[in-house]
This record gives structure tokens, sequence and C-alpha cells, in this order.
């Protein structure tokens, strides 16, 4: 083989390789304080906290989200696809179990990152408590 068709051969097959090894490169590791909790404190805790426990489930803790509601837990660590909290962001507006409940539903980037939270084992820091958006000091 010629050393330019070996030398272009060589740097397609090590182009492919980068390539490859950049797709299976490990996403960020989310923050649940930081990312997580703002989306489901401003998305689901006005119906979902002891004030007003829609469908029996509380969102506050991790202890009663990991327990669930009616329907049982809403999060599978590790399995978005199996977990009732992603599913219900899936629906569209027209679904009567859709969650949010609203027209607008939730963003594309926040059914993202509950995905990839979910997908990462659902990691929620001992203590942290949710506080629905009716809590909120007015100067949050």
């Amino acid at each position: 083989m010629k050393p330019l068709v070996s030398s272009l051969l060589a740097a397609t097959g090590l182009a492919a390789l980068l390539s490859c090894a950049s797709l299976r490169q490990p996403e960020a590791r989310v923050d649940f304080v930081s990312q997580v909790k703002p989306v489901l404190e401003r998305r689901c805790l006005e119906c979902h906290n002891a004030d007003y426990v829609f469908a029996g489930l509380r969102m506050e803790t991790k202890d009663l989200m990991m327990k669930g509601g009616r329907s049982g837990p809403v999060i599978v660590p590790g399995h978005p696809d199996q977990s009732l909290l992603y599913k219900v962001l899936l629906l569209g507006h027209s679904s009567p179990v859709a969650m949010p409940p609203t027209p607008e539903g939730t963003f594309e980037e926040e059914k993202d990152l509950i995905r990839t939270w979910i997908a990462q084992g659902a990691e929620w820091p001992e203590g942290v408590k949710l506080v629905p958006p009716q809590n909120w000091p007015s100067s949050r």
C-alpha cells in the first residue's frame, strides 16, 4: 500500500475511534439541589404536598417520593422509563394523567434533566426537602 493511502486510512480510522469514544463520554452528574429540586418544586409541589395530596402522592422528601402515591413508587433509581415521574411528563396535555396538568407542561430540557437524574440513580442528599411554591418566601 502506498504511504499516502496508508496514512489516510490510519487517519480515518483514528478519527472514527475518537468519534466513537466521544459518544460514550458519561453525561455530567446532575446536581439535585441546584438543578432537579427547582424543577420539582415549580412543576410538582403545588399539588403534591402535605396540604394537597393529589393522587395520594407527597413529594417533599426522598422517602415520600420513593413511597409514592396511589399508583405506587414514582421513581425507580437507574430506570427512568420505569419511573412514573418521568413517564407522566411525556404524556400530551390531552391525557388526563399528564403532569403537570397545565397546558404548557414541562420544557424538553426539564424532561431530559429528570430522565438523566433518574438514570444516574436519582441521588437526593440527606435532609434536603422540597418546598411548595405557595410556601416560598416572597423574596425567593
